[in-house]
């Protein structure tokens, strides 16, 4: 019985509950878009790796301490030749191959480098166990002046066979003839990966360092071998200072970083789903609440004919598991259009460079993810609406006139435990120095914002719908009183709107205050005049390039910058490499203790990093080189660092004559160039042979730095939109329900003489009044949230110690509040205007 009421609720009601379903489907999308996005691109990168891998059983390479971080530079200590000679005579040993490898990129005709990131060189090799490029037309490079490449990068070069094309190496640029195209195994990373192959013999003059070695050497098992009785009987060969692996885990710890990195993207995408089916859920609890408030003769009749309390709650939940799983069921489908949109603004976010997203794959914890989000979703937002329905006495059932609106006090009373809390903790966790407790008060803070919204409501309402009332006449003024009649209505009907706005303008806030505070360290603490780079994190600086630069007439000094990795007391430190006297005069860095005189397994600290750790001079710290070599370090020096306001300036230096024995490849990241009278164009002119570089002034390198910040804060804000569409939908739902509540209302406006554009305008100025109330809510919630943040961030070392409070954009999303209500007042304006007169005054 109650199952077919259900089902009768559902049908009777569908057009109200509608737009409560959109809201699920927006959430669910976003759930399953984010898992469907992030579960393809693991299967694009799985495949990408078992392609490298393919045919490879075990990996002779130099041993690594520790593995890079996401996006470093790891060039591989090189393997000796003669330690290939003694693999290939191992038993089961069939193929071993020596690798060689590193940095080359394909010009176009205008001089640009062509092609997607990583651009990478290799030996041609066309053993199909053991080689990833397949030939697809003309010949292998056998030559020294021969090359081929890959076809996707011949494409975006305009490169033919035949053509003489240049390519730059770290050694500078040099022209060949283009001999074959091939392509990059089978994956969707394939078109993600610029490859330029040479004949062997000029591979190993070009690209190994020193010439004769290799990168790794590769080995193929015979039949019935295992990796692992393979790989032991190779590292029974092998001299000190090479190990061997299991082709399995050299690929695992290959692809560690980037899944990784994958795992924090997924992580980052939820969030702003978790934000999206939040906001939904106001809108399911609006919907809902506002359906059992229309059918209290309903559902008091159900009472009088002998429905139970919980009788009535189940069917009340039962119509929101209809909603639920209708709604997850479409969004579980969307999803699919999510995962691609997801994929197009991560591309935009990254700067153009494509995502491998190949075929979208859809896995079960989509699926599951989907129902479950969902219809929990929706049952838990109607939860509260549905016991009040099951309390609706059956006497009611006899009367005209619902109960008069709750008092507020409880409200209030709520609110200002929640502001004492907040503001409690916001202040212990400024004094304290933790972030932690600073971001749960600010969350304290925005709850009892919320909380206390329909306290709030009516002096809001008042002074927002003054100009309406003003200069809209008539219409003005009802569609002002139509916001005010229930105050908790409306503060639920703006709430998803106020929570919306308010992420989108603390985000604003938070990065406005650290694009001007990264804007001010930048002026005081870029201590050169230029700074030479890599086109991309992973394009090498050559030393060649260091030493051109440096021999350019008026230049004072190009100071090559490296980064050095090495273990202290557990923990993976980074350094800057070089010449620590010149390192701490280019950064004006004062030694306070210590000596500025270093040498093999010596460190100068910066102070803040001592100070965290409780080292002085002279202390020593076990630790160990990339290569594993196991020292104990010692302190030589502390200096008087800035980081807040010289955040490029190193936070350890270690000589790099001592530190090359352990990592010779490390490679220059960046040359910080000071000059007397040299200009521009004589610095460019030197680094013309080296395409893969780039030089930036002072100017640029804030531009640079202020542009990656924008594309973060338009990624985020692209992110957050949908909560703002969502809370869209729900006013567009709120106004139905409420034109449907007062069709004889409507009925009996339009019997005196009320014009439809009038009904029209009044209700679009009831909608912008409301949309208005949550926007300038959100947005001042929003502020306030943004310069707590901004304060722990300044207090710690986060270096955030400029507010910066973007006026102009905030009110921009003002204003969007606005035109949003204008929007959301399209559909129930027209539907309000369309009703018959006789059947509006008629109707219950």
């Amino acid at each position: 019985m109650m199952v077919k009421l259900v089902f009768r609720g559902l049908r009777a009601h569908r057009a109200r509950l509608v737009l409560s379903m959109v809201a699920v489907v927006a959430g669910v999308a976003f759930v399953a878009g984010t898992l469907i996005f992030s579960a393809t691109l693991d299967r694009s990168f799985d495949r990408a790796f078992a392609d490298l891998g393919r045919g490879t059983d075990v990996v002779v390479r130099s041993p690594r301490a520790f593995e890079p971080g996401p996006g470093e530079r790891a060039p591989e200590r090189p393997v000796p030749a003669s330690v290939l000679r003694a693999v290939q005579g191992v038993d089961g040993v069939a193929k071993a191959h020596g690798v060689v490898t590193g940095f080359a990129a394909v010009l176009d005709r205008h001089g640009t480098i062509a092609g997607a990131e990583p651009q990478t060189g290799v030996a041609w090799d066309g053993d199909r166990d053991l080689s990833l490029p397949r030939l697809t037309s003309g010949r292998p490079p056998s030559a020294a002046g021969e090359v081929a490449i890959d076809v996707t990068t011949a494409r975006a070069a305009g490169h033919r066979i035949g053509d003489r094309v240049t390519v730059a190496l770290p050694s500078g640029t040099r022209t060949f003839r283009l001999t074959g195209l091939f392509e990059v195994g089978d994956s969707a990373l394939s078109e993600q990966i610029s490859m330029t192959a040479f004949a062997p013999g000029t591979a190993g003059r070009l690209l190994s360092d020193p010439p004769g070695t290799y990168a790794r050497i590769v080995v193929h098992a015979d039949d019935g071998v295992s990796q692992e009785r393979l790989r032991d009987a190779v590292a029974a060969v092998l001299p000190s200072g090479v190990e061997a692996v299991t082709g399995r885990q050299a690929i695992d710890e290959q692809a560690g970083p980037l899944k990784d990195t994958l795992t924090i993207i997924r992580t980052f995408l939820l969030v702003f789903a978790v934000i999206a089916v939040f906001v939904g859920s106001f809108i399911i609890f609006n919907t809902f609440a506002m359906l059992v408030s229309g059918r209290v003769r309903e559902l008091a009749l159900l009472r009088a004919i002998g429905a139970s309390r919980g009788q009535v709650t189940r069917s009340v939940l039962g119509e929101a598991a209809g909603v639920g799983l209708a709604g997850s069921t479409l969004g579980l489908s969307a999803g699919l259009g999510v995962a691609i949109g997801l994929a197009r603004l991560m591309t935009v976010a990254t700067g153009g460079e494509e995502l491998p997203f190949g075929t979208p794959v859809v896995p079960v914890s989509a699926v599951v993810a989907s129902f479950a989000v969902g219809t929990l979703v929706t049952l838990a937002a109607a939860f509260v609406p549905a016991r009040r329905a099951s309390r609706v006495p059956p006497v009611a059932a006899l009367r005209a006139q619902t109960a008069a609106p709750r008092p507020l006090r409880g409200r209030l009373a709520g609110g200002a435990a929640a502001f004492a809390a907040g503001g409690g903790l916001v202040a212990a966790g400024l004094a304290a120095d933790r972030l932690s407790l600073t971001g749960a008060g600010a969350l304290m803070l925005f709850t009892g914002i919320v909380v206390v919204s329909p306290v709030l409501c009516r002096p809001a309402i008042w002074v927002l719908a003054w100009p309406f009332a003003r200069f809209g006449g008539s219409t003005g003024r009802m569609g002002g009183r139509n916001a005010l009649r229930d105050p908790r209505r409306t503060a639920a009907t703006a709430s998803a709107l106020t929570i919306g706005l308010a992420l989108v303008a603390a985000v604003s806030v938070i990065v406005q205050s650290m694009a001007s505070s990264v804007d001010r360290q930048l002026d005081a603490g870029l201590t050169a005049d230029y700074r030479v780079t890599g086109r991309s994190r992973i394009t090498p600086v050559g030393p060649d390039a260091a030493r051109a630069v440096a021999g350019v007439a008026g230049v004072r000094s190009a100071i090559p910058v490296r980064t050095a990795r090495f273990e202290l007391d557990g923990s993976v430190r980074t350094a800057a490499a070089g010449s620590p006297g010149e390192l701490l005069s280019h950064f004006r860095l004062p030694l306070r203790s210590g000596s500025s005189s270093i040498g093999g397994d010596e460190l100068l600290v910066g102070g803040s990093i001592a100070k965290a750790r409780g080292w002085t001079a002279g202390t020593t710290i076990k630790g160990r080189y990339r290569d594993g070599t196991e020292r104990t370090f010692r302190i030589a020096g502390i200096y008087a660092d800035r980081p807040s306001i010289t955040p490029s300036a190193p936070t350890m230096i270690i000589s790099w004559a001592d530190y090359r024995a352990h990592d010779p490849a490390a490679p220059i990241d960046r040359i910080e160039v000071n000059v007397t009278t040299a200009s521009r164009a004589a610095l460019a002119a030197a680094l013309a042979p080296w395409p893969n570089l780039e030089l930036k002034d002072r100017a640029q390198v804030k531009d640079d730095t202020a542009g990656d910040i924008g594309r973060f804060l338009d990624l985020v804000l692209g992110l957050l939109v949908l909560s703002v569409i969502v809370a869209a939908l729900g006013i567009v739902n709120t106004l139905a329900l409420a034109v449907t509540e007062r069709t004889r209302e409507i009925g009996l406006l339009r019997a005196v003489g009320m014009q439809r554009r009038q009904l029209r305008r009044m209700i679009r100025y009831e909608a912008v009044v409301v949309s208005l109330f949550g926007a300038v809510l959100g947005v001042a919630a929003g502020v306030l949230l943004g310069i707590v943040v901004q304060h722990a961030m300044a207090a710690g070392d986060g270096g955030m110690e400029v507010l910066a409070i973007p006026c102009a954009r905030l009110a921009v999303y003002v204003a969007a509040g606005a035109l949003i209500g204008v929007a959301a007042a399209v559909w129930p304006a027209r539907r309000a205007a369309r009703m018959n007169v006789l059947q509006a005054i008629a109707g219950e």
